[in-house]
């Protein structure tokens, strides 16, 4: 019993060796570990996410870049963290690669194939499932589960963010989710009186192909004196010798060609029982007059170009209004103290492409949009007082896969050697002022941030040359499985879908069908069709570019066989196909029949398989407590890693999701913090 009892001599002995070896062994920790507080503070994460935010290793080296003090922001968040390249999912795009990092799983588990999804059961005419929308996901995303955790989350214009999932923290005009009261920006011009523009427009001037107009008509009621209608207003135009005066609710303005208005308030109508798809189940009229709601909304307009006595006419409409926001008091709060909103420049699909003045206008209104992404940064996380935010902006998608830049200065673009070198960088100038405009957010972030605060920098993918598009409907009907009509109603192209058995659909499905698409749609597994899938696949496995010999399938996959892909059996077609890089597939159709056809389009990710394509890299950073400073990673990454990584961080775990398939970047964390 003495033995274990210490005498009072034996004590301080004892600290003192044991203060001498926590001592060292604290030292040895230092050397190995960064200072952090964390532990004892609660975390914040800013995780900014730009869209087509290309970083890759050689002709998009944003590192480098940073480095040569090009970036000085990014420069200081990588002396401050680690960074290296991640690789998105197949097909390469938008919605599916937003589902991707913010679930931590595929596609096959999260169910977001595209952004415009067939489901069975539906007839193919209509988009069934919008995978912009927050419902289109199978797993829950990453704000639910910190919501669990307590997190105050702010979610800015993020896509699949909307309908809101979340009841604590804050939703500000999530894309596309077909949620709320939006009104596009748009395009004006003189209404045609033959066809050949509107055949050869066809869906193109529709939000997606499919929603409200982006490119509108003015009628001509007298000369010089036109008129056009937009969301209940009625607009007066009168085009003089050197400008045009623009009436609307009482306001008058004068604009000389390349000139803007100031913002001015306009009274707009929006129909909430209407959903402006042009194939879609609709209410009656009266419904649907019932149902309108006025909105005040901002509006701005720009004379893009005047000659001989015709206009194109820019109009913007504020993002934000009361429909926009959750809860529904943020908007006017914002616009208050940030001004209208300019979510982004440009649409999709694009319509700054069609005339040489569109350039400039594209540039103006990118500016206004990285302006108040960068106003909106500090309200997010001081007026907020948001623990964790997810922060978009779609312009580096914007600028990339427009007409005017990266056909020119990628090395892989088939205009890049029709320009000299002093046009050359010019262009990289510019595109390189759209990164710094993106910088310029990230200080921003960095300025606001306290020690406590990740803050993460990444992308949904990147985006490489886009030289020809396949108009894979056209082949189709040339042999016979699919017929179409000119619609004086929707002045475009329809399909005949009785009278269709083989159709392709947004960016990678093709739908067969021998007895007719016609009705809703189900697969179908009879001699027959499996007879018809094969001849499709050797007719597009065939298919060449005329002028090059190149050929342009890259890969296809039968429904069964798309686990190979990762993708979702139950919300693709029959057949799954990606291109070659530099081709594109669209759903066009003409009566010139013409399959492999030139773009205005300059860029673009659909229907890619990314796995070895380095254009389509994104960016990865970030830095915080207990994140290596200036430590580079190696390999790249995966998509999914990034979300097991900042789980990691915010200690969330995944009781109702399925097994992650990504793992812990553990590299970029100190000893103690793995």
């Amino acid at each position: 019993m003495k033995n274990r009892i210490l005498s009072k001599h034996s004590v301080p002995l004892i600290i003192q060796v044991t203060s001498v070896i926590f001592f060292f062994f604290a030292v040895f920790i230092a050397n190995k570990q960064a200072p952090s507080s964390f532990e004892k503070n609660k975390i914040k994460v800013y995780w900014f996410i730009p869209d087509g935010l290309r970083a890759d290793r050689k002709q998009f080296n944003i590192f480098e870049w940073a480095n040569n003090g090009e970036l000085p922001n990014l420069r200081l968040l990588m002396a401050r963290g680690s960074y290296g390249y991640s690789r998105p999912v197949f097909p390469g795009h938008t919605p599916t690669n937003f589902a991707t990092l913010l679930t931590g799983v595929n596609p096959d588990k999260h169910g977001v194939a595209d952004g415009a999804m067939r489901t069975f059961g539906y007839p193919l005419s209509m988009v069934s499932k919008g995978g912009f929308s927050s419902l289109a996901k199978l797993v829950a995303p990453i704000w639910t589960e910190l919501e669990d955790k307590s997190y105050i989350v702010s979610l800015q214009s993020v896509p699949g963010s909307t309908p809101p999932e979340i009841f604590k923290g804050n939703v500000i005009k999530g894309r596309w989710g077909g949620w709320g009261v939006e009104f596009p920006s748009m395009v004006v011009e003189p209404e045609q009186k033959d066809e050949k523009l509107y055949k050869s427009l066809g869906h193109n001037r529709l939000v997606f192909a499919s929603g409200p107009e982006l490119l509108t008509f003015a009628h001509e009621k007298k000369t010089n004196f036109y008129e056009f209608k937009t969301w209940g207003q009625s607009f007066n135009i009168q085009v003089l010798k050197d400008a045009v005066t623009l009436s609307v609710n009482g306001s008058e303005f004068l604009l000389k060609e390349g000139q803007w208005s100031n913002w001015f308030m306009l009274p707009l109508t929006y129909e909430l029982k209407n959903d402006y798809q042009i194939h879609s189940p609709k209410k009656t009229d009266w419904e649907n007059q019932l149902s309108s709601v006025e909105v005040n909304v901002h509006a701005k307009v720009k004379l893009i170009a005047l000659s001989d006595g015709k206009f194109r006419l820019r109009i913007l409409f504020d993002s934000l209004n009361e429909y926009l926001t959750y809860p529904t008091v943020l908007a006017d709060d914002m616009t208050k103290k940030l001004g209208p909103m300019v979510d982004f420049v440009d649409n999709y699909p694009p319509q700054l492409i069609y005339h040489k003045n569109d350039k400039q206008t594209f540039l103006e209104e990118s500016k206004l949009s990285w302006d108040w992404h960068q106003r909106v940064v500090p309200y997010l996380m001081k007026d907020l007082k948001s623990d964790f935010i997810i922060h978009s902006v779609y312009n580096p998608n914007q600028m990339l896969t427009s007409r005017w830049w990266l056909p020119y200065i990628d090395n892989d673009g088939h205009l890049s050697k029709t320009i000299s070198a002093e046009e050359k960088k010019l262009l990289w100038t510019e595109v390189k002022d759209m990164y710094r405009e993106m910088d310029r957010v990230l200080g921003e972030i960095m300025k606001n941030a306290d020690e406590n605060t990740y803050i993460v920098l990444s992308s949904d993918h990147g985006a490489i040359p886009l030289n020809n598009e396949v108009r894979l409907n056209n082949l189709f009907a040339k042999k016979g499985w699919l017929k179409f009509h000119y619609s004086k109603r929707t002045k475009s192209y329809e399909i005949d879908w009785k009278e269709t058995q083989v159709v392709f659909l947004q960016m990678n499905n093709i739908y067969v069908n021998p007895k007719g698409l016609g009705d809703p749609y189900n697969p179908v597994h009879t001699q027959e069709s499996e007879k018809l899938k094969e001849e499709v696949i050797k007719a597009i496995n065939e298919l060449k570019d005329n002028k090059t010999g190149k050929r342009i399938l890259a890969g296809v996959w039968r429904r069964e066989a798309v686990e190979e892909i990762h993708m979702p059996k139950e919300r693709v077609g029959d057949l799954v196909i990606s291109p070659l890089p530099g081709f594109s597939w669209v759903e066009d159709v003409s009566e010139d029949g013409e399959v492999v056809t030139g773009s205005l389009k300059g860029g673009y990710k659909q229907a890619l398989n990314p796995e070895h394509i380095e254009g389509l890299l994104t960016p990865f950073v970030i830095a915080g407590p207990g994140i290596k400073t200036n430590f580079k990673i190696e390999r790249v990454l995966q998509h999914v890693d990034q979300y097991a990584t900042i789980a990691k961080i915010t200690k969330i775990n995944h009781p109702t999701k399925p097994v992650l398939d990504g793992k812990v970047i553990s590299e970029i964390f100190y000893i103690g913090e793995k």
